[in-house]
């Protein structure tokens, strides 16, 4: 494995290593190439802080979640998200929109929800199309592929050359005789 690593191949996987996800020699990899790079460092201390940043505001969100949770009784929570995947019949849908409308908890929990569901629908978007371009997953294969592609073509080429060569001579032995 080439031991070098270009800034492309080190974006593309960042997300593993700042979440340890790597083997240790290709963690090593992009630690030597971290060194030298001053802009990938840069780079991975602007999405620690992002990351971090997200997580502190995550758990301010799991709190107020649970507030409003531990108001609004269990069925109707359910009855919110069946409604929200328009899983209930006509009549549920009124009911649950006369209590959205008269209840301030059920309207949070359903804002929440909304969000929440937003939230995993753009999460799937972004993960649908990035499995179309999954370049960690290329770089990681290419940089472990060892085959010498060289020899492949070598013998190939080869074998075209004789069998145009045989055709070449063949044509002029049937021109003659």
């Amino acid at each position: 494995m080439n031991k070098d690593l270009t800034c492309q191949q080190v974006s593309a996987l960042l997300n593993f290593y700042i979440e340890n996800k790597l083997n240790p020699r290709l963690k090593e990899y992009i630690n030597l190439h971290l060194e030298k790079c001053p802009k990938c460092r840069k780079k991975i201390e602007e999405l620690r802080k992002i990351l971090s940043k997200y997580k502190k505001d995550n758990s301010n969100l799991k709190v107020i979640n649970n507030e409003i949770s531990n108001n609004l009784p269990e069925e109707s929570r359910h009855r919110l998200s069946a409604y929200i995947d328009n899983e209930l019949n006509q009549n549920e849908n009124i009911k649950i929109k006369k209590m959205t409308i008269s209840n301030p908890n059920a309207r949070k929990e359903l804002e929440t929800m909304y969000k929440f569901r937003q939230v995993i629908h753009s999460a799937y978007e972004k993960t649908k199309n990035d499995n179309r371009f999954d370049y960690s997953k290329n770089i990681i294969s290419k940089m472990q592929d060892t085959t010498d592609y060289t020899t492949d073509y070598f013998y190939k080429i080869s074998a075209i050359f004789v069998l145009l060569i045989t055709a070449i001579i063949g044509g002029f032995i049937y021109l003659y005789f």
